[in-house]
């Protein structure tokens, strides 16, 4: 009865106590959606006292949102995004666009779902505490670890064991440290286990490492489930966890060192000569536990992590932890029970790694929990983990050395490192190799640009993990300035089976744009392409494409694993955040021509953008003679969601774009193609979120927290309870003044101007004013009721008895879309004309004011 499950002696699992949140908790199953949803017990309203019966309880609950066990797998890709929204996580941004992909985005399907939330930036605006965002974070681990997490790969092993040539390497090095443990072992053995285990133990460790003491750690490790340590807190697990990873590396180091000495000298007869390929490298851990290394934008602390040294420091702890430097991170608990606590820790410290590793293209982790020890690999959209390796028995502890050995004399790219970077520290900027032709390896040229700064990283666990840098080409003496960007993107509708041959959407898109502009004469900017391709990585002395298929080299049976392909962009010109508009003028500016932009890809390409936010827009500087009337221009980035309009005809309700900018449509997954209008609604919701938070620092000191409170709902609830807040906002001139232009900085006149004529033309053009109040009206009738309805009125002499449904108005605009992005242009361009009349007069004030005295 000790050690059996809670259900087996007679309680509730579903019914718990949340000890972190201090309540009780109800889990019910709904057979409708094959999921799981969450309720907090508010009150207890009827409890059974009988000793028979049907022990009826009755509770007041109320739904806990977001809650991970919502999700049934089944539709997991519309869901998670869903959860995402609801936790506001801060995700990897995409050329200045923030992006949360689901985990499982193509788990049965590779549709575009793509929903993502406020910049960084965007969120200093607000007023989101650390507080806040740290338990946002916290929510989203916590989801991963219940729902995106596949245990019990043991293929992940064969990721990282070693060819043949490596194997006699590698082996005798693995029995040397089993050897090692097991002439220890038996020798500890003997002795009274209180003799061995202590509450004292980290008051006997140094910071040196010493052979004898790690053989003893590492028997104390495979000894806490017994009795005597159970008293011992978890703080106690990370010295010994330190030295065991050392008496594994003290071991790797005498036999890398016998390789390549041996590896140095001519081989004799047809005995062959080790691999020069091979580059072994040492895995040692960081001094100390629960600590908080550099790097880190939170105030989150690891157990401990692990390193990659070169050949021959010596075993010793790493000091001064830094994520730009860790390989792995460890997460310890004392107790086998606190795995799903371990996992979820370990998922929201690793997203430290990629926002501090450019070349970082997956990374490995590891918990241990009493003597269970799982290893985890975290690819783009999920975690996979080994089955559990236990230390208390002689198998498992085989196991994890091997797992360690193997890590240290495997390739760079199985460790998750991109071997086309390399970091050149006294410039402090990145070398990236980019291939110059965009096949499957048959042409292998590549051109090194070296990075100048870097605009944004990847600072999200899952999704596409764009990189964006400013840099030149190594060969190019000018210095002229490219944007290098560097992503994982998700082919639409694209099995995996087909995957090889794939061209990522943006590269496409940018070369559609590129032909139907060429030898024209425009009046606004857009990206030009200067290559295109995916990127390539050296395997065995061939180039393959970098893509999910390269990170597993092994079919492990998983038909529902989603392909990314890894792509690097290049284009002109150069632009800037739009922060950097010193004034509201300048931003209708920049809006402008994005807009103009954003009408003739639409007209000349037949590309729907699709995802108009905040920092898809770059200012650029205006050089031109009318720079005095116009001193910046706007332009339009990241077409990745980019689709053809004839393409999105589909119906299936889709959605993309950046929180808090999505339309109401796209909000609510209406079915239907997207259009312009939603774009342009983008547009009305971004000119409202800078109108009230501010253009730019400047600006964001005069934020009324109580003006704000209705715009925040844009980022905050469920999608659809966002979308039903948008309906009311925008139902009418009064809601919409009310609600939202009354939070507008008072001095925005020319902003105020242009949201309301944007408001007026997309929500009160004649024929579909309005947006209704409650969107549970806008379902259209069955083809049941509209007979029932017939019947009825047939047997009244022909008087309906019922109301008939309104339409949407959103819908019925679509009739008028035309006529409609005409007020748009022409409300866009008048404001356009009073912000280039306002930038004349006020370089005149400024002119006239550094101008010497007469």
């Amino acid at each position: 009865m000790s050690v059996c499950e809670r259900d087996t002696l007679g309680y509730d699992p579903t019914l718990y106590y949340n000890g972190e949140e201090h309540r009780w908790e109800i889990k019910v199953y709904d057979d409708r959606t094959d999921a799981h949803k969450a309720f907090e017990l508010v009150s207890c309203m009827r409890i059974s006292d009988r000793m028979c019966g049907r022990h009826i309880c009755c509770f007041d609950c109320k739904e806990i949102e977001p809650s991970g066990i919502l999700t049934s797998m089944a539709s997991q890709r519309q869901n998670h995004a869903e959860f995402l929204r609801k936790s506001n996580i801060h995700q990897v941004q995409t050329g200045g666009n923030a992006d949360v992909e689901c985990i499982s985005a193509a788990r049965k399907r590779q549709k575009n779902n793509d929903v993502q939330t406020p910049d960084n930036s965007t969120i200093d605006n607000t007023h989101t505490s650390m507080e806040e965002i740290m338990n946002e974070r916290r929510q989203e681990a916590g989801y991963i670890a219940k729902h995106a997490v596949r245990k019990d790969i043991d293929s992940l092993f064969s990721l990282v064991k070693p060819k043949k040539t490596a194997k006699a390497i590698v082996d005798p090095i693995i029995e040397a440290t089993l050897a090692t443990i097991n002439n220890g072992f038996r020798t500890l053995s003997g002795k009274p286990i209180d003799a061995v285990i202590s509450k004292d133990m980290l008051a006997e460790y140094g910071n040196s490492f010493d052979l004898d003491r790690a053989v003893e750690s590492t028997f104390r490790l495979s000894k806490l489930n017994e009795e005597l340590f159970q008293g011992v807190s978890e703080a106690a697990m990370y010295p010994l966890f330190r030295d065991f990873i050392m008496l594994v590396a003290h071991h790797v180091k005498s036999g890398a060192e016998r390789f390549i000495a041996e590896r140095s000298v001519k081989p004799k007869g047809k005995r062959k000569k080790p691999s020069a390929a091979i580059e072994p490298v040492l895995i040692l851990p960081y001094n100390g536990g629960d600590f908080k290394p550099e790097g880190s934008d939170d105030r989150t602390k690891i157990d401990g992590a692990l390193a990659l040294c070169e050949l021959p420091s010596p075993i010793e702890p790493q000091g001064s932890p830094n994520y730009k430097d860790i390989f792995a991170i460890g997460e310890l608990k004392q107790w086998e029970r606190d795995s799903l606590q371990a996992f979820t820790q370990l998922a929201e410290y690793t997203r430290n790694i990629y926002a501090n590793q450019d070349h970082r293209r997956f990374a490995w982790g590891l918990t241990m929990c009493g003597t269970k020890v799982r290893g985890c690999l975290f690819h783009h959209d999920g975690v996979r983990a080994t089955s559990t390796m236990d230390f208390a028995s002689p198998g498992g502890r085989e196991r994890l050395v091997a797992l360690l050995v193997h890590w240290s004399f495997c390739s760079f790219t199985r460790l998750g490192y991109d071997t086309n970077m390399r970091r050149l520290k006294e410039e402090n900027a990145w070398e990236i190799r980019c291939p110059d032709h965009d096949d499957d390896g048959k042409r292998n040229s590549f051109t090194s640009y070296i990075t100048t700064r870097t605009i944004l990283n990847a600072s999200s666990l899952f999704g596409r993990h764009t990189r964006c840098y400013i840099a030149r080409r190594k060969d190019d003496t000018s210095g002229t300035e490219v944007v290098l960007k560097d992503s994982w993107s998700l082919p639409r509708d694209l099995k995996k089976q087909s995957a090889i041959s794939t061209v990522p959407d943006e590269a496409r898109n940018l070369q559609l744009i590129k032909e139907k502009f060429a030898g024209e004469t425009l009046n606004f900017s857009y990206p030009q392409v200067v290559t295109s391709s995916r990127a390539k990585l050296s395997v065995g002395g061939k180039y393959i494409i970098d893509d999910t298929l390269a990170i597993y080299e092994y079919d492990d049976g998983d038909e529902e694993q989603m392909y990314r392909v890894r792509s690097l962009i290049v284009t002109t010109p150069v632009g800037g955040f739009i922060k950097r508009v010193k004034n509201e003028a300048e931003l209708v500016l920049v809006l402008s021509d994005a807009m103009e932009c954003h009408n003739a890809i639409l007209e000349k390409c037949g590309l729907l953008h699709r995802d108009i936010s905040v920092n898809n827009i770059l200012v650029i500087t205006n050089d031109s003679d009318d720079s005095l009337r116009r001193p910046v221009k706007g332009l339009l980035i990241d077409y990745d969601h980019a689709i053809s309009v004839d393409q999105d005809s589909t119906g299936n309700g889709t959605r993309s774009g950046t929180l808090p900018y999505m339309s109401i449509h796209n909000l609510e997954g209406a079915p239907g193609k997207r259009s312009a209008l939603d774009d342009w609604e983008s547009l009305l919701y971004l000119i409202c979120w800078l109108g009230t938070f501010g253009i730019n620092s400047k600006d964001r000191d005069n934020i009324n927290k109580d003006e704000t409170a209705e715009i925040e709902k844009w980022r905050r609830g469920t999608m659809k309870s966002i979308a039903k807040c948008k309906r009311r906002q925008m139902n009418s001139i009064d809601s919409f003044s009310g609600s939202i232009l009354a939070g507008f900085q008072k001095e925005y006149l020319i902003l105020k101007r242009l949201a309301t004529d944007i408001y007026m033309a997309l929500f009160q053009h004649s024929g579909c004013e309005g947006a209704f109040l409650d969107t549970e009206e806008i379902a259209a009738p069955s083809s049941y009721a509209l007979a029932i309805a017939a019947k009825l009125n047939s047997l009244q002499g022909g008087q309906s008895s019922s109301k008939q449904p309104k339409p949407d108005p959103l819908a019925v605009r679509k009739e008028y879309e035309k006529a409609i992005v005409d007020d748009l242009l022409k409300a866009i361009r008048s404001a356009t004309e009073t912000s280039e009349d306002y930038c004349v007069l006020l370089a005149a004030a400024q002119g006239s004011k550094t101008a010497p005295n007469q």
